[in-house]
């Protein structure tokens, strides 16, 4: 990428050397169509955004993305006598946190049964949360 395209770009719009470059490589060097593209993404209704409180949000929402799909890989493995396995995110231990007491009588009851408990990292790649919110983004922004 030519640092003299990036620095027009970056003359025009106020972004940072990384978001130039971002946004000239997704355009294939059209500096119109990049900044055109940094416009849509940084505004809203012709209000400018704050650039801190931005960032500091982005973050925290791909933070919170981490821990939700770390929450749907760590599975609890319940095994019968027979062998035979059932998966249980541990996300929806969490949701079901209310009703622990009954949990912990079932889990009871279960064991006295002969049935076995595993907490593993099993990552399912049919289930990618950041892929999830991205069509969500997409979606809204065909919307408007």
């Amino acid at each position: 990428m030519d640092i003299r395209l990036i620095d027009e770009f970056r003359r025009r719009t106020n972004a940072s050397y990384e978001e130039a470059k971002y946004y000239l490589e997704k355009c294939n060097g059209d500096l119109l169509e990049a900044i055109i593209a940094f416009e849509k993404e940084r505004t809203g209704e012709g209000f400018h955004r704050n650039e801190h409180l931005r960032g500091g949000v982005n973050r925290l929402i791909n933070g919170l993305l981490r821990v939700v799909q770390k929450l749907l890989d760590i599975k609890l493995i319940i095994i019968d006598r027979t062998g035979r396995d059932f998966q249980v995110p541990l996300l929806l231990l969490l949701v079901l946190g209310p009703i622990w007491h009954i949990l912990i009588l079932v889990a009871i009851v279960m064991l006295i049964m002969g049935f076995k408990f595993l907490f593993r990292e099993i990552p399912d790649p049919n289930v990618n949360v950041f892929d999830f919110v991205e069509k969500i983004k997409e979606k809204v922004r065909e919307d408007h």
